[in-house]
């Protein structure tokens, strides 16, 4: 029915498909929010359109669903896009079970339709609604958001392994941007602007975002916690670590990056092992291990260092301390100073005070007689390089500062060429 005097319609009707509300941002270009079901019902799981098998036996607007979807897309299965869109699906999980709280967010749907959609005003209490009807046919590609489109498809797969059902799933309220009666050029322009103009953020940028990465957060409560002697006095952590930059120049004052302060306590949670830990987000902590127990723990160990070597980190430039290989072994040797890594080290454990001891006669200056090989080499004009990161020398500059038995444990403090 129509309200002839203002225009307005005072029913939908759905003989014209399913109604949405939309708010109109051009004549092309609504937002609309809908079940990720009704979704899915527009835009069929991506993989199906890669399927060669499968196209034999769609319908002739799904085959064209497909091929449309493969021009405007990336490919799947030649890209990291599958691997990322199952992590998507965990963290998805994650919210629909209420584990993130508030603490998450999702993009909205990118959604393309060459079809012009028919649009009406509902008369409503607060004004005129703008309604658009989505055919009952209609079918789809999405220029932004496919990953996340792929990860509902993958909790739907089996919704019990992530403590779901397929109701919660296909209920989940999305947001839809809805892109409609613009051509295939168009298209593929604004998935081309969507995906390749953006600036990702740097490693520490993202770091210091991250907060529900456990050892992140246990990072970030450390830069106020700890203090620190610098400039004449006690400074808390956070004014000698660079949260921003991803690197270091020469003349900045800080002592490390965030990242390089990450790695040393991912070493220190994990020991060995959290040299493979110290680039990836970290959800669970070790048996004996909890974020209650590790704060307290690694604030001690990391005060001691930070005192003790204070000169050292100052120095940066001229000391190899605060290279990330040698500061993540650091870590791994506090590792076995831990309530939870004494349990495992046996033989090898150290109280805090026997860590300090192990570490005092280390030379830190950045001098091949102590370094070469270890944390860094002599290059071919005759310098010394840092050369290598957390896992290619994480593992022997931790023998080299924790085991005396190791060949180079005596280079680091004696400058004794390792034999053997």
């Amino acid at each position: 029915m129509t309200d002839e005097a203002v225009g307005y319609v005072t029913e939908v009707d759905r003989t014209l498909g399913d109604p949405v509300r939309v708010l109109k941002l051009s004549e092309t270009r609504f937002l609309a929010t809908m079940p990720w079901g009704q979704l899915a019902r527009i835009v069929p799981d991506p993989r199906k359109a890669e399927n060669v098998q499968a196209l034999k036996y769609l319908s002739g607007s799904e085959l064209e669903q497909a091929e449309t979807r493969n021009i405007v897309q990336r490919a799947i299965r030649t890209t990291k896009k599958a691997e990322n869109a199952t992590a998507y699906a965990r963290y998805l999980a994650d919210v629909l079970c209420g584990k993130s709280e508030e603490r998450w967010s999702t993009p909205p749907f990118a959604l393309w339709t060459g079809k012009a959609l028919r649009t009406v005003q509902l008369q409503s209490p607060f004004g005129p609604d703008t309604i658009a009807y989505l055919p009952y046919d209609l079918t789809g590609v999405l220029m932004d958001a496919e990953t996340q489109h792929l990860a509902h498809f993958l909790l739907r797969q089996a919704p019990a392994a992530y403590g779901l059902t397929g109701e919660e799933i296909n209920a989940r309220l999305v947001g839809v941007e809805i892109y409609h009666g613009i051509d295939l050029v168009a298209a593929r322009q604004i998935f081309h602007d969507r995906n390749l103009l953006g600036v990702i953020p740097n490693k520490n940028v993202a770091l210091a975002s991250d907060s529900s990465n456990v050892a992140t957060g246990i990072t970030l409560s450390l830069l106020k916690g700890v203090r620190v002697p610098a400039g004449g006095g006690l400074v808390p952590l956070e004014d000698v670590i660079s949260v921003r930059q991803r690197q270091l120049k020469a003349a900045d004052p800080e002592w490390m990056t965030l990242s390089t302060l990450r790695s040393f306590v991912v070493t220190m949670i994990f020991g060995r092992t959290g040299f493979d830990k110290t680039s990836g987000p970290i959800t669970d902590l070790p048996d004996g291990c909890t974020r209650e127990i590790a704060v307290p723990e690694i604030k001690q160990v990391l005060t001691r260092i930070l005192t003790e070597f204070a000169s050292a980190f100052a120095a940066r430039s001229s000391m190899v301390i605060a290279s990330p290989a040698v500061f993540a072994a650091l870590g791994a040797v506090a590792h076995r100073a831990t309530s939870w890594g004494r349990a495992k080290a046996e033989a090898d454990a150290l109280t805090v005070d026997q860590l300090m001891e192990l570490l005092a006669d280390v030379k830190w200056d950045r001098d091949p007689t102590y370094w070469d090989g270890t944390a860094g080499k002599v290059t071919a004009a005759g310098g010394f390089s840092l050369a290598g990161g957390v896992k290619d020398n994480g593992s022997k500059t931790m023998a080299a500062l924790g085991d005396p038995h190791s060949a180079r444990f005596r280079q680091v403090r004696y400058g004794e060429a390792p034999t053997g």
